[in-house]
């Protein structure tokens, strides 16, 4: 899930902190920018549209402007009149003094939105990316509760009652953060990374059944609390049941998927007395010791192989030494 952006919002957002102006407002202003990419035409203004990305907004700077004065205006014209046809969202022009009218005529004939900026071009394409990525990074909304546990996002889900809130007031006793709770919000801020966020409404508060609500920040200070968090451990709480197996070693990796990134995730059972909390910190440790690539299961299964190894070498060095001997 997605936000949907427009030209308008686009332009109202961003025009303070790129310089930006809107060349013939109010053309294009309900257009849909979907992707978070920007696009500088450069095969495609010599005639080769075969991977043209018309989703993205388009980019036009002071280089490819001169190529531009340089060929004929009806070259100019045939050039923009194809690539408006794809409806991109609109064109910006960076570091430009003077944009041919023919465009903006051909803008304002398919409701492209036009817009100039005199920021430097790494500078823009920057700022205009990074806002892009936040307002358009796929979204969803968890049932649980995110926890910040030694630098490590923890993400607690289970059935409603288990005790995710307890747990994560505990945690804040003992010194770690309180993220969100009851209702996670995650947007996928990168290839790789996928950030936690509370609901704004909620925002450092705990629902304690049979208590009530706890504003977290106001009765352990702002330390206990932080906005948003990566979510780098997914741990999902179970009622211990008696006729299932659980994992003892912890050899095989296992993850959910949020948002098509792999998180790593551990089915915990729990039951009266088990102190899920202290397990909790050790689930984070470890995952932060993985990071810096060790392994305790790992290890302790080369231990047991190299053992079983070196028994063998032995009974054969005992097999060879009486070998032929028949005392």
């Amino acid at each position: 899930m997605s936000k949907k952006l427009n030209i308008q919002k686009f332009y109202n957002d961003i025009k303070n902190i790129t310089k930006l102006k809107y060349i013939n407002q109010p053309t294009g202003a309900k257009n849909i920018i979907s992707s978070p990419k920007l696009n500088i035409p450069g095969l495609e203004l010599t005639g080769y549209w075969e991977n043209f990305s018309a989703n993205n907004i388009q980019i036009i700077s002071e280089k490819e402007l001169k190529y531009l004065f340089s060929i004929s205006p009806m070259a100019i014209k045939s050039i923009f009149e194809r690539m408006f046809s794809f409806h991109i969202p609109c064109i910006v022009f960076i570091e430009v003094n003077e944009i041919p009218p023919i465009i903006i005529e051909i803008a304002d004939k398919y409701n492209i939105a036009v817009m100039n900026t005199h920021l430097k071009i790494m500078r823009f394409t920057k700022l205009v990316g990074s806002y892009l990525y936040k307002e358009l990074a796929p979204r969803t909304v968890i049932h649980g509760g995110l926890v910040d546990v030694y630098g490590a996002g923890i993400l607690l889900t289970g059935e409603s009652g288990i005790g995710k809130s307890e747990i994560a007031l505990d945690l804040v006793e003992r010194g770690h953060r309180l993220v969100a709770d009851d209702v996670v919000n995650i947007e996928k801020t990168d290839d790789r990374i996928i950030m936690g966020y509370g609901e704004e409404l909620l925002q450092n508060t705990l629902e304690i059944r049979g208590l009530g609500i706890v504003n977290v920040r106001k009765a352990y200070g702002i330390r206990a609390v932080r906005a948003r968090k990566r979510v780098e451990q997914h741990v999902e709480l179970h009622r211990w049941d008696v006729n299932k197996e659980y994992e003892r070693f912890g050899l095989q990796n296992e993850y959910s998927d949020i948002l098509g990134i792999k998180v790593p995730f551990i089915k915990l059972p729990i039951y009266p007395g088990k102190n899920i909390t202290v397990i909790i910190e050790t689930i984070a440790l470890r995952y932060l010791q993985k990071l810096y690539g060790e392994d305790s299961a790992q290890e302790l299964q080369e231990k047991l192989l190299n053992k079983m190894k070196q028994k063998k070498n032995i009974s054969k060095m005992n097999d060879e030494r009486f070998e032929g001997d028949y005392e």
